[in-house]
């Protein structure tokens, strides 16, 4: 965004929604104790724009590695907060004591502007999400996976075979091995991936004509990443007037960004209800959905079934579209970005990609999809690979929670403060507390000295025990690691996310090779963690792209 947008965009906001923000934040309370920490900090920002920014692990590694597993950063308006990767800190907040801390009320409610309805269950907090999960998590289980009757033909052969054939096609325009850009395929597989076995619907992101619903996805995604931080300013002026008022504010925004945003919040939103409409058609009109997307049993399908047989539980027309559009966002852009995340790792550990290739041919060789469609899945090396991956690249870095009532947090890791060692932190209502994934993952006290090695070997057999202190280990939706977060709202599409992201590894790896490209990516932390050229790193208009050497087996 160019300097003069930021400027407006800042003055105009600040003047509009600066009053509740500085009003809140004056009121919350500081840590009581003193803890290590970086000195310094932005006035407004704090530390969080080097924390959560574009090479936010890079600075994320230098705090702990230099002040230790828990300490005390600066937060919005220089506010005190705490940094942790201390594993009974982290336990206590998103599972012991989980009442006792909150999703902040300022993201719930950014979520809820961008994605429409109540935000899906990324905006809604306390008995209100346990409801809403509890009504969801059957669609997700690995039994209605399993039953789900085109599943596992659409995984394993559907959608692996198109992203091959888009590939095959790229590298037949030139001579092999060609550097092509792996992120778009993976974007589009998973894209589809979410439409099909979410809500019964085809973006045929593969086809040649132009889709509304993705492209505003696309378009939403990417005017996220140009606002940066002033995102954060949204739930102030969510808090502003009526809704008129509000998108009247946004309407004159001088920042073509949020100008962006909002037109795509608004075709997404659109487009959603579109979709659930021609369903309710479908549904009321008794047709048979077999031959449909999804063929009847999507999640989403299966819930306005539920609606319409007056169920008690049923979820009304808007809260729906907020459920899809939070599926689409948070389920294909981290799942792609995976995907290309171990292509990039396999490019540069040969030797691990050819044992995994190896394992794939062998159990094709032997096996036939009809016979045992889901032994791809329980393959121990593949499992191996993708859970070594997520361990060491957690799509999210961060994890923010607020403290609801005066508690204390133990710790396994004593702190050395001026006035002594300390065994626990007591914290007051209102502190709040950024929780880690990369370097918990990666914790050599939990992992062991290879801890920030890719090593997919120490998810096979009984290796995990060896190398890790068991009593340290997390209880995580997805292995004992932080990727997928831990409690009730840790990530409830984890199964969905790993078979997707299995299926298309596995059908790229036996299909073709990869290596490091020439043109040089590098992964920024937007978010989400996107590879960029890094030719394009100073661009504000970049696109996301992750090149490697192919050549087709």
């Amino acid at each position: 965004m160019p300097f003069t947008d930021i400027f407006f965009l800042a003055l105009y906001l600040v003047i509009g929604g600066s009053i509740p923000l500085i009003i809140r934040l004056l009121g919350r309370t500081t840590i009581q104790v003193s803890l290590p920490g970086p000195p310094g900090g932005n006035w407004f920002y704090g530390h969080l724009k080097c924390i959560i920014g574009p090479t936010g692990p890079d600075y994320q590694e230098y705090i702990f590695s230099t002040y230790g597993t828990t300490t005390q950063i600066r937060g919005v308006l220089y506010s005190k907060a705490l940094f942790t990767i201390d594993p009974m800190v982290i336990g206590a907040v998103l599972i012991k004591d989980k009442n006792k801390f909150e999703r902040p009320h300022d993201s719930t409610v950014m979520v809820r502007s961008i994605f429409g309805g109540q935000g899906g269950l990324l905006g809604i907090t306390s008995d209100e999400h346990r409801a809403q999960r509890k009504l969801l998590s059957p669609g997700f289980t690995a039994k209605h996976l399993r039953e789900h009757t085109s599943f596992h033909e659409y995984f394993q052969k559907g959608m692996t075979t198109l992203i091959c054939l888009s590939i095959t096609k790229e590298l037949s325009s030139s001579s092999p091995p060609k550097e092509v850009d792996i992120l778009k395929g993976a974007t589009a597989a998973t894209l589809d991936a979410v439409g099909e076995i979410g809500f019964g619907y085809s973006f045929d992101s593969f086809g040649e004509q132009r889709n509304h619903y993705s492209d505003s996805i696309q378009e939403l995604t990417q005017s996220l990443i140009r606002i940066g931080p002033l995102i954060q300013l949204l739930p102030y002026v969510h808090q502003l007037g009526t809704p008129a008022f509000r998108r009247w504010i946004l309407e004159l925004a001088p920042s073509s960004a949020i100008q962006q945003l909002r037109l795509a919040v608004k075709t997404q939103n659109e487009q959603a209800n579109n979709i659930l409409r021609a369903r309710q058609e479908l549904i009321s009109s008794g047709v048979d959905m077999s031959s449909e997307a999804g063929r009847g049993r999507d999640i989403i399908t299966l819930l306005m079934k539920e609606q319409a047989a007056g169920s008690k539980t049923s979820i009304d027309r808007e809260t729906l579209v907020g459920h899809m559009n939070v599926f689409i966002a948070a389920g294909h852009e981290t799942a792609s970005t995976a995907i290309a995340r171990i292509l990039d790792l396999l490019s540069r550990h040969p030797d691990i990609q050819n044992i995994l290739r190896d394992e794939l041919n062998r159990y094709f060789d032997q096996n036939s999809d009809e016979v045992n469609p889901e032994g791809l899945f329980e393959l121990p090396y593949l499992d191996g690979v993708v859970r070594e991956a997520l361990r060491l690249y957690p799509p999210f870095t961060v994890i923010t929670r607020v403290c609801q009532e005066d508690t204390v947090l133990p710790l396994a890791y004593p702190i050395n403060t001026p006035s002594g060692k300390i065994t626990s932190i007591p914290v007051k209502k209102g502190t709040v507390i950024f929780l880690n994934n990369t370097f918990y993952n990666r914790h050599k006290d939990i992992w062991g000295e290879r801890a920030s090695e890719f090593l997919p070997e120490r998810w096979i057999g009984k290796k995990l025990n060896e190398i890790t202190q068991t009593e340290l280990r997390l209880p995580g939706v997805y292995s004992p690691m932080m990727t997928f977060g831990a409690g009730h709202y840790g990530c409830i599409g984890v199964k969905f996310a790993v078979m997707e992201i299995k299926a298309i590894v596995a059908g790229m790896v036996r299909k073709f090779n990869f290596e490091p490209a020439t043109q040089e990516c590098t992964w920024l932390n937007l978010g989400i963690q996107f590879p960029y050229l890094k030719a394009d790193v100073d661009n504000s208009n970049r696109l996301p792209k992750l090149f490697l050497k192919v050549k087709e087996l």
